[in-house]
């Protein structure tokens, strides 16, 4: 059995790799959509009415969705310069500076 690279830089960049992949622009419904799906269990969790906050701030912003390798999800709004990132049943938090640094350089090199 292949042991797991643990180097944070080396999971960092396969994460960027994946991001880059799977990048798509997301509709204003659909990442509600998406809201509503990871919050299904739980609709009075704070972060729900976190991101809802959110979409009703930024009622035609562009949001950017992606997947990494290892099925955490990343939504990121470039007007805004804020994101989320978040695996179902696992956890979810605040995209950090260097996360999103990656998703403009990310979104420029793909320019969509």
């Amino acid at each position: 059995m292949e042991s797991e690279n643990l180097d944070p830089d080396i999971i960092l960049n396969q994460r960027r790799k994946a991001v880059a992949h799977s990048l798509r622009r997301l509709s204003h419904a659909e990442l509600t959509s998406i809201g509503d799906a990871l919050f299904e269990k739980n609709p009075s969790h704070p972060w729900k009415e976190a991101l809802d906050q959110f979409l009703r701030e930024n009622p035609y912003g562009n949001f950017y969705h992606g997947t990494t390798h290892d099925k955490y999800q990343v939504v990121y709004c470039p007007e805004q310069d804020r994101g989320i990132w978040f695996q179902q049943g696992v956890g979810k938090g605040i995209l950090r500076e260097r996360g999103r640094t990656a998703m403009k350089e990310i979104i420029a090199d793909r320019q969509i």
